[in-house]
């Protein structure tokens, strides 16, 4: 027997002596929905979300076409479009049989650059968001696009058999525009990490201890670094298939550059966990969060961390594994919660209502999807199949669809009837684990990404129909 099992097999042992008595998802690990049938038919559940995403989440740019948002039923927002929500969709929409649409989703960011390369992380729509006129919007308007642009466009390239002839020489030069005022406007020491604006730059929008409220530029993110790995190495792709091997190199050493960066300045030894660093202080911020487990989705974690991050803390029920698990927060960091309240005295431009969305513990797609699939490339199947399990049993009884979850009591939490990729992946994950669907791995463009085993799974016998 190897000794990566050996010591895998030691930390179940360990772990089912925390456990309480009555704790059976273990025993069940190797069972999918698909097989079990647990909490509802995995492909009726399929087949009413097509039903909802075609009548709710197609919409139409008046110059660039029809594009796909699930956040056209949050008021907040209308149909407008978010840079890490768009990656998901277009997973999403491959599943269900459309690898195209997500094409003006991107045009529609490059279409919003400025001259210095910025993009605005998050695109209004077509409809004024009912925050325009509030301060928030000023912020969000001066964050740049999360890196997952060059990503999105490798995957919807390999999703159509290697075609990179809609990726015309404007839209490649304003793809390698934007990858590089990440460079140049967002490292704010000598580290060369990149740091986020905000905690709604991140996508975690109250996590404020971590990633800081409004205009901080403090946080250098395990996730935003993890994020820009994968991104230089889908841009070196994307480059080399359009014959262009001067920036396909310079691109590559970006991402050892980053990923040795993440090593050094990220990983505490003594933790065993990937923390963010504060660029003001050069010190890492002990705040255990997601985060930290999304350097095993980009794969920047040597086996070793990834053993450990697994074992002492992924599974360790007193920190991340809970009743419906991944929390956001570690259940022992101080500002853990289930809901969230606004911090005494802070500035009312930075406040957040009561009961916002919720980064300091609330389970969420987006988490849950990026460590499921980390699981899976370090090859933690059984850890993978259990957390795909456990994220169909919370979400799949949720007519509503919700945007997260409540990590101790299951109930889903948030605005309703959100159709967006991350949300619905949660009741898909299982059967991309059990098909070996692996997303996250950044391949040539000429080797082809397929949702055929997946939909086999679920069960889904049609396919996507755009329509308004």
């Amino acid at each position: 027997m190897e000794r990566r099992e050996l010591l895998k097999m030691g930390a179940y042992g360990a772990m089912t002596k925390l456990l309480p008595a009555d704790f059976a998802p273990l025993q069940r690990a190797n069972s999918l929905p698909g097989a079990a049938g647990e909490a509802g038919n995995p492909s009726t559940i399929a087949a009413e979300l097509l039903d909802a995403m075609e009548a709710h989440g197609v919409h139409e740019h008046p110059r660039l076409g029809k594009y796909y948002s699930g956040y056209g039923f949050y008021d907040g927002y209308g149909p407008g479009l978010f840079t890490w929500e768009t990656y998901f969709d277009n997973i999403l929409l491959l599943h269900v049989g459309d690898a195209n649409l997500g094409k003006t989703a991107l045009k529609i960011y490059l279409d919003n650059q400025q001259p210095n390369g910025f993009i605005p992380r998050h695109w209004a729509g077509l409809i004024a968001p009912t925050g325009e006129g509030k301060v928030w919007h000023l912020y969000e308007s001066e964050e740049h696009a999360q890196p997952f642009l060059f990503q999105i466009a490798l995957f919807l390239a390999r999703a159509n058999g290697g075609d990179v002839a809609w990726i015309d020489d404007e839209m490649y030069g304003r793809l390698k525009k934007y990858l590089e005022h990440w460079d140049t406007a967002w490292k704010r020491d000598d580290s060369g990490l990149c740091v986020w604006a905000s905690a709604p730059h991140a996508g975690a929008d109250n996590q404020f201890d971590r990633v800081g409220v409004w205009r901080s530029y403090f946080c250098a993110g395990a996730d935003l670094n993890s994020f820009l790995y994968l991104e230089y190495l889908a841009a070196e792709k994307i480059a080399k298939a359009k014959g262009r091997a001067a920036d396909a190199n310079a691109f590559a050493a970006a991402a050892a550059r980053t990923r040795e960066a993440v090593l050094k300045y990220l990983w505490d030894e003594a933790d065993g966990f990937f923390y963010d660093r504060d660029v003001r202080t050069g010190r890492r911020i002990k705040v255990k969060s997601v985060a930290g487990f999304f350097t095993l989705w980009a794969g920047i974690a040597t086996e070793q961390q990834a053993r450990r991050l697994v074992n002492e803390h992924l599974m360790n029920p007193k920190r991340f594994w809970c009743a419906h698990p991944i929390p956001s927060y570690a259940i022992s960091e101080r500002n853990y919660t289930q809901h969230h309240v606004p911090p005494p005295l802070i500035d009312s431009y930075y406040a957040l209502n009561d009961g916002h969305s919720n980064w300091l513990g609330g389970t969420w797609g987006h988490s849950n999807y990026l460590i499921n699939h980390g699981l899976q490339r370090y090859g933690f199947d059984r850890e993978a199949k259990l957390l795909a399990q456990k994220s169909y049993e919370v979400s799949a009884p949720d007519k509503q669809v919700r945007e997260w979850f409540n990590a101790e009591t299951g109930a889903g939490e948030g605005a309703a009837g959100i159709y967006a990729g991350a949300e619905i992946l949660m009741r898909f994950s299982w059967a991309e684990i059990a098909a070996g669907f692996q997303p996250a791995l950044i391949e040539d463009v000429t080797n082809p990404i397929s949702s055929d085993r997946v939909r086999t799974a679920m069960g889904l016998k049609r396919t996507f129909k755009i329509g308004l």
